[in-house]
């Protein structure tokens, strides 16, 4: 059984990997998977494969439990919820948000939500970590915009265990039941008292506080941006550096105590459990943070297998830690910490494995292997690289594990009970830090940012892992010498560019709003930024500017705003500061950009073999909001589309005239408003497929049932952004349209499905399972006619 161990652990692990990754329409074929076990694991030549259905069952069977958690689809009204604050609040533009644990919800039966994030937008009650509070919350499932973009809301609330999002309502009413406790209470009292003992209000200060208990309120955008450009923000995050300084110190000291004590048993567990002790303990005071949970496991598995004296080959013991950590926290592969954290290790020990390394040579070595292995993650995570983390870990591993992050430690320690001597040396720490980051900024400021990193296709991908197991293998490996160069074509490829006259629009979810990106060969043309909030933020921020970033846009050549309503037009400053824009269309006068010119019918242009024309406002009418929309007809060899912001059905009468021929896509007028997509429209325009870009939920009924009525019953496709996500179309010569939504693609079963109802009982959209793009959920509803 010890030989094929090995083969347990992949193949447990591949089961658990299977359901947390393969998309939700193949969830079928997982469940035909799971009935095999009982059968599989009684013959010992199937042996793995019924292992590999264990972890299929172990994954579901956790998935679907923490789906029992989340609030109903239909819980709309606020209800009282008892809990305590478990997490550091965070209080930006007027708004706090934390973490609670229920203990009660009015009206719940079963589990609760493991966690709740919990938004303020008042300026009281004031909140603080351990706390324990009664208040009324409106409930949401955690839900969030899918587009083609890194950063997925989603996922990000599942691998930390938010089973619900909420925000307060009745402020008035929220009543502190007990003061703070505990010890996320004593982590925020103990994180301003580093602050206050490192005197200074400088980025050293926020880095401190960071290192120490893990809070990293205070960074500034200006310290993010010189951890990524320097590659060095895994030294800020509490995981394998700073636990395993810990668990070292906890060794040495434990070794010492059993000789000066005389203890009984042995050294090593002495030794080896005042290691763990120490590591848990600063596991603690960093909140149990994942990173810092996922190098305390790792430490153990390797701790407790060297205390029964097992001799284990180290990537075994890195298999068994990962699949430990898979059982209890199967959403953990989720972040890019997991694979970050594993992957490096595994790194180290293949770099190692073989050589005989001197201290400066191995330090060398293992970087070169760590900057070049872990490039591939980087990108697929984080859409950029470091070039300057070779250089600066060299420097700046040695400086923190040997001075920064044992002064601070000890700083902390000794200013419990000596303020002044912890202040001594919190000050010089944070001195040192203060320094480093102004050269960091200096580097950035002569342009040493991250390098965007987005490798186009199959064979970069294969390159890149063709040059890692040559830079791996031992001196003297043929064709060894060709590691850096094939390492090179990942590094320096881009994403595959249009042919002239195809062209691809993207519509993206942007909640209650519109935005749509027209990429053709050599030209960006974006339609709309989506909507701004009163908070002060808006949507663009983390959807349209985010997309163009990631494709290395750095440019749009024509901007339309439709009209100058905040849901067209909220992310317009935030655009106009991220990217250059060459010219701005607009259907009414913007009173920050003067330089706008109107867009009026007759107007036209083309780019790139596509051809643009406005059909809506008139010269000759005057008209402001809504009926100030310009409407765009786009026309290209593979298919025609119409974008008609938020006119109503007095003007879609008059545009109707204009359309001599059908058109591929329209985009449903006015979020699909009951007025909009009237019969004359849809009689001239004869669109294959309809696109409504209407906030999931919204309060405004949209798109409505009448609305889509209309669409379906001329066997329209109707593509609603609120449940697909993001749209993409893609418009071939002489091919036909290929039309992709966001969620039924990307969906996992830890995303919310695409076939939930939008509103609740009593104001469902009727919509129709066979012309209602690839969303079957609603086959109660009624057809069309009925």
């Amino acid at each position: 059984m010890a030989k094929d161990a090995g083969g347990i652990l992949v193949a447990l692990a591949t089961g658990l990997l299977l359901v947390m990754f393969l998309p939700t329409r193949f969830t079928p074929v997982l469940l035909m998977i799971a009935p095999l076990l009982p059968a599989l694991a009684l013959d010992d030549r199937r042996a793995l494969a019924g292992w590999l259905a264990a972890g299929v069952i172990y994954g579901l069977v956790w998935q679907g439990w923490v789906h029992s958690l989340r609030p109903t689809v239909d819980s709309g009204d606020a209800v009282m919820v008892t809990g305590r604050v478990v997490t550091l609040p965070e209080a930006v533009h007027g708004r706090q948000r934390f973490l609670l644990r229920p203990a009660a919800i009015e009206g719940r039966r079963g589990g609760l939500p493991r966690r709740i994030r919990v938004s303020i937008y008042a300026p009281t009650p004031r909140v603080s970590a351990g706390e324990r509070w009664r208040m009324k919350l409106r409930l949401r499932r955690p839900r969030g915009f899918m587009n083609p973009v890194r950063f997925d809301y989603e996922r990000w609330l599942a691998s930390r265990h938010i089973d619900a999002t909420a925000y307060l309502v009745a402020p008035e009413s929220a009543e502190r039941l007990t003061p703070a406790t505990g010890l996320v209470h004593w982590r925020s009292v103990l994180s301003e008292r580093i602050g206050d003992m490192s005197g200074t209000d400088g980025p050293g200060r926020a880095l401190l506080q960071g290192l120490v208990t893990g809070d990293r309120r205070a960074f500034t955008d200006g310290i993010w941006d010189v951890l990524r450009a320097t590659g060095t923000s895994h030294l800020m995050a509490i995981s394998g550096l700073h636990i395993g300084l810990m668990a070292a110190a906890g060794y040495g000291l434990g070794g010492r105590l059993w000789a000066w004590l005389r203890l009984p048993g042995r050294r090593r567990l002495t030794a080896t459990l005042t290691a763990f002790s120490a590591a848990g303990a600063y596991a603690a005071l960093a909140g149990f943070a994942l990173p810092t949970t996922r190098a305390l496991v790792m430490f153990a598995v390797l701790a407790f297998a060297a205390l029964a004296g097992r001799r284990v080959a180290p990537v075994r013991l890195l298999l068994l830690a990962a699949v430990v950590l898979l059982l209890l926290d199967p959403a953990s592969v989720l972040s890019a910490g997991f694979w970050l954290s594993f992957l490096a290790v595994a790194l180290i020990i293949m770099v190692a494995r073989g050589r005989r390394l001197g201290r400066l040579n191995g330090l060398w070595q293992i970087q070169i292997g760590l900057l070049v292995g872990l490039a591939p993650i980087s990108g697929l995570f984080f859409g950029s690289w470091s070039p300057l983390g070779l250089l600066a870990n060299l420097v700046l591993l040695p400086l923190f594990s040997l001075i920064i992050v044992p002064v601070a430690l000890i700083g902390t320690a000794s200013g419990l009970v000596w303020p002044h001597g912890g202040g001594i040396l919190l000050g010089a720490a944070a001195g040192l830090l203060n320094r480093l980051m102004a050269a960091g900024d200096w580097l950035l400021a002569k342009g040493m940012t991250e390098w965007p990193l987005d490798p186009a296709g199959f064979w970069t991908w294969l390159s890149m892992a063709a040059a890692l197991i040559l830079l791996l293998a031992p001196s003297g490996t043929p064709l060894r010498p060709l590691a850096l160069p094939m390492a090179l074509t990942f590094f320096l490829a881009e994403p595959r560019g249009l042919p002239r006259g195809s062209v691809e629009v993207t519509w993206l979810e942007v909640g209650q709003g519109n935005s749509a990106v027209i990429r053709t060969a050599h030209h960006i043309q974006v339609i709309d930024t989506g909507p701004a909030w009163s908070g002060g933020g808006n949507a663009a921020a983390f959807t349209l500017l985010p997309f163009l970033a990631e494709r290395g846009i750095r440019t749009v050549d024509r901007l339309i705003v439709t009209h100058a309503d905040r849901d067209h037009r909220g992310g317009l400053n935030a655009l106009d500061s991220a990217v250059a824009i060459r010219r701005i269309d607009a259907g009414e006068p913007l009173a920050d950009f003067p330089e706008a010119r109107a867009c009026r019918a007759g107007i036209q242009w083309s780019v790139d073999g596509i051809r643009f024309r406005y059909l809506w406002p008139d010269r000759a009418h005057r008209s402001e909001g809504n009926e100030a929309s310009c409407v765009l007809l786009m026309e290209a060899p593979g298919g025609r589309v119409l974008f008609t912001g938020d006119i109503d059905a007095a003007i879609e009468a008059r545009i109707a005239a204009d359309l001599n021929a059908p058109v591929t896509v329209i985009e449903a007028p006015h979020h699909g408003s009951r007025t909009g997509s009237s019969d004359a429209l849809l009689d001239a325009a004869q669109p294959a497929h309809a696109v409504v870009s209407a906030g999931f939920r919204n309060p405004y009924g949209m798109p409505h049932a009448e609305t889509i009525a209309r669409l379906r019953c001329r066997r329209i496709r109707v593509h609603d952004l609120g449940r697909t996500g993001s749209l993409r179309l893609l418009l071939a010569p002489e091919e036909p349209p290929t039309v992709w939504g966001m969620r039924p693609h990307r969906g996992r079963l830890s995303h919310e499905s695409p076939a939930l109802r939008r509103f609740r009982a009593g104001r469902q959209i009727h919509y129709d399972r066979r012309h209602y793009a690839v969303l079957d959920g609603e086959i109660d509803q009624p057809t069309c006619g009925n």
